[in-house]
């Protein structure tokens, strides 16, 4: 097994060495970058705890919960037209003959609407933006015509014989979602409160129970010392009524981090251990190239130089 390689190294003319000995040092670097990225990524999972969102600490966390939808209308992804969460789609169209056929892609997107991850404590909106996604729901298929065929009803496989292929990557809403990101609490500008405030007024400044209650002189008109009550009295009427509802001018929101090596987030089908097997066998597998194309090329340089 090994002589042919042996053989191969020390006998080959130099074009063919270079060409085999770039083949080599570009897998170790390949499983270089690998086995950094996937331990990084093993790293950030299993060094942050999972938190629950109503008590989840400012700043960088991991969240599971159910996948749902914003108030609003409902997402739909763009090539199948199925609702979902967050989708990302590539057109791909087959261009040349026999051996010069390849693939070039002709149109892709993702979605950057927000959505909501939910847990038995509360809400959280979700910026799907520059996001890393693990195993999504996919769909491959090929069609004709780039305007028409969309979904993979129509056919599925290279053997099909359509020219062009599609793939669309999904979330759906009511599934499991892990989220690894930057957790904030963000509050309104007051906005919504000065504009409660407007019209909560709008109403008393006519309330005959109104003016009865804070009129000091008696004469039926407020004057500006009553009109200040009236306004501290409507300031806390409005806190009260905010404070009630089941959404008050605050939301948490789950975001790309943007310190150092938390510049991510992660949103995963896979539950938290099934995630860290997966990314340990990725780094292992990467390593496991690097130090196999990397002991391969310094042996080839020895037998060679």
């Amino acid at each position: 097994m090994v002589a042919p390689f042996q053989h191969w190294f020390i006998h080959a003319d130099a074009a063919e060495f270079g060409l085999g000995f770039g083949a080599l040092v570009a897998a170790a670097a390949m499983g270089l970058y690998g086995f950094l990225r996937f331990s990084r990524l093993l790293r950030l999972i299993a060094d942050t705890p999972t938190a629950r969102i109503r008590s989840a600490p400012q700043g960088f966390v991991e969240l599971e919960g159910m996948a749902g939808w914003l108030p609003g209308p409902e997402i739909h992804a763009r090539l199948t037209g199925l609702p979902c969460v967050w989708y990302r789609y590539t057109i791909e169209d087959h261009r040349g003959r026999g051996r010069n056929r390849r693939r070039a892609v002709i149109e892709r997107g993702q979605s950057g609407d927000l959505f909501e991850l939910r847990d038995e404590t509360g809400r959280c909106v979700v910026d799907p933006e520059g996001a890393v996604i693990i195993r999504p729901d996919r769909d491959t298929w090929t069609g004709s015509n780039p305007g028409s065929d969309f979904g993979p009803r129509v056919n599925r496989g290279w053997l099909s014989g359509g020219r062009y292929r599609y793939t669309e990557e999904r979330l759906h809403a009511h599934q499991p979602l892990l989220v690894v990101g930057e957790f904030r609490t963000v509050h309104h500008e007051g906005q919504e409160r000065e504009e409660r405030m407007k019209d909560l007024l709008s109403r008393w400044k006519n309330d005959p129970e109104i003016i009865r209650r804070y009129d000091s002189s008696g004469d039926g008109r407020l004057s500006l010392d009553d009109w200040k009550r009236v306004r501290a009295a409507a300031r806390v009427e409005v806190e009260r009524l905010m404070a009630a509802e089941e959404q008050p001018d605050a939301f948490h929101l789950m975001r790309r981090g943007d310190h150092g090596t938390q510049r991510i987030l992660l949103l995963s089908t896979l539950s938290e251990a099934k995630l860290l097997l997966r990314q340990r066998l990725r780094a292992y597998g990467s390593g496991l190239v690097f130090v196999v194309a990397a002991s391969l090329a310094l042996w080839a340089l020895t037998l060679r130089y």
